[in-house]
């Protein structure tokens, strides 16, 4: 009886000891998605837009200024200077851009005097972004001509 309380206390203290030595292995995060590094995750508020028909944006948002917020690297909502708008996009790390504006979804209320398409339309038509001045400032281009200028919103 003694020798088989001796042994099962032995293993008991082997067990115990091999698990006390047992090291955690520190797992790294993963590296940062090139949407996490490009500044571009956010609410950001449009503050020019090419004049179109001869206006600009003073002229063609009374109601007030559409904005994006580019909730993760693929979804982008926002409004378009009446309705909520929601759709898809893509980039990619030379910094090119496409919004997918065929398939926006968007509120419907109606504001007399606004042509809500020239917002979708020069989304549409940009194909590279930039973010500068501290990722204070979003630039969207198309070719070589800033389309779209927007701030980062402050709430």
């Amino acid at each position: 009886m003694k020798i088989k309380f001796i042994l099962s206390l032995a293993i008991l203290i082997l067990l115990v000891s091999c698990k006390t030595n047992q090291v955690t292995e520190i797992k790294a995060p993963p590296p940062a998605t090139f949407f996490e590094t490009s500044g571009l995750q956010g609410k950001w508020t449009l503050e020019y837009i090419s004049p179109v028909d001869g206006k600009d944006i003073k002229q063609l948002y009374k109601i007030q200024k559409p904005y994006l917020n580019f909730v993760d690297d693929t979804k982008v909502a926002g409004n378009n200077g009446c309705n909520n708008i929601n759709g898809g996009y893509s980039i990619s790390s030379n910094h090119s851009i496409q919004f997918d504006t065929e398939k926006f979804g968007a509120t419907r209320m109606f504001c007399e005097g606004l042509d809500e398409k020239v917002f979708l339309n020069a989304l549409k038509s940009v194909n590279k972004f930039d973010v500068i001045d501290d990722e204070k400032k979003l630039v969207l281009i198309t070719g070589d001509i800033v389309t779209l200028s927007f701030v980062r919103a402050k709430d």
